[in-house]
């Protein structure tokens, strides 16, 4: 069901606190999350050794973890390094610890073996406080499977009617084209011009018409890294359908990830931005407000499309041709299931 030989998005670095354990979820398996002194990142199977109690029930003592059952502590590897009234402590006295990575502003986790958690595969996201960009983040709960989030993220064609009022506003092009398809080694990359758009607010400043170039990686589990450049009209035939070669007038940057909590529960995680020299701190509030506004369209449609599917799972939806970017990202996860 879960394919554990990946990287996940567990947190932001934000919620890793000092003196704090972090409890969270991810493919079924409860976690507990802190930082040592130093500022590593620990992240333990949320369960005692001993009794089985939630470790992030427990306190930490310096870089140390203490069940509050039975006072078991627990190093930062994972061993037992003390048992109340017992001198002795068996080998087998020991939490599992997963890798844990910072990139970016996100916390990732590997949730399979360790020897297979290569950091070079950790998707290069974007820090919050990159100084080329003006951002801002946020997170979601979503009670769905996190497959359905991810088959909305591959078929943009619904921001011009979910977001009608929102992302896609003036943009009928979502809809009625459809993009370059290019795989990637786990995942795909969509590019597309969308030609002859009507910017609408702080964006009229950059003329009555534009042509609109999209380009994102989307990465199993579901990381989306996303780049949209304004352009002066008639750029997109001048490229020839092309990436243009000359600077955009506007660039937006979104970065967003889906994890999966259990079967019927995810989180998403998502910045939004521009270039530094794009955007004031003023507008970045109006963009990401409607920004968060339309996931919170998402959520509602995804999270009513899953109740629809548990009425009757054996049933089958039917494809069109939107459904390219969806159909293959579905085909090499199952791939990825049947190889673990």
């Amino acid at each position: 069901m879960w394919v554990r030989n990946a990287w996940y998005v567990v947190a932001w670095t934000h919620e890793l606190e000092a003196g704090r354990i972090l409890a969270r979820t991810v493919i079924d398996q409860p976690l507990a999350l802190y930082r040592t002194a130093d500022g590593a990142i620990v992240a333990f199977e949320d369960r005692c050794c001993h009794r089985f109690a939630p470790l992030t029930m427990g306190r930490l003592e310096g870089d140390n973890l203490r069940c509050m059952y039975h006072g078991l502590k627990f190093a930062p590897d994972g061993r037992c390094i003390e048992i109340p009234g017992q001198p002795r402590i068996p080998s087998s006295a020991f939490v599992r610890r997963y890798p844990t990575a910072v990139v970016g502003s996100w916390v990732w986790i590997w949730m399979g073996e360790p020897a297979g958690a290569d950091l070079a595969t950790i998707p290069p996201s974007v820090a919050l406080e990159d100084p080329a960009y003006r951002l801002k983040g946020g997170q979601i709960d979503y009670a769905a499977h996190y497959l359905l989030i991810d088959d909305n993220l591959l078929d943009l064609s619904h921001l011009s009617f979910v977001h009608e009022n929102t992302l896609g506003l003036d943009m009928p092009q979502w809809a009625d084209g459809r993009p370059h398809v290019v795989p990637l080694g786990r995942g795909l990359r969509m590019q597309r011009w969308l030609r002859d758009h009507r910017p609408r607010g702080f964006m009229k400043k950059l003329g009555e018409r534009l042509d609109v170039w999209n380009s994102y990686d989307f990465l199993f589990p579901g990381v989306f890294l996303q780049r949209t450049g304004f352009h002066r009209l008639g750029t997109a035939d001048a490229s020839g359908g092309k990436e243009a070669s000359e600077a955009p007038l506007f660039y937006r940057l979104d970065e967003q990830a889906v994890t999966p909590v259990s079967a019927r529960a995810s989180r998403y995680f998502y910045a939004a931005g521009a270039r530094a020299g794009d955007i004031d701190p003023d507008k970045l509030d109006r963009l990401f407000a409607v920004t968060e506004k339309a996931f919170r369209e998402d959520k509602a449609i995804i999270e009513a499309q899953q109740k629809l599917i548990d009425l009757e799972p054996e049933r089958q939806m039917l494809p069109t041709s939107l459904d390219a970017g969806p159909t293959q990202f579905r085909r090499l996860v199952e791939n990825l299931l049947t190889a673990a």
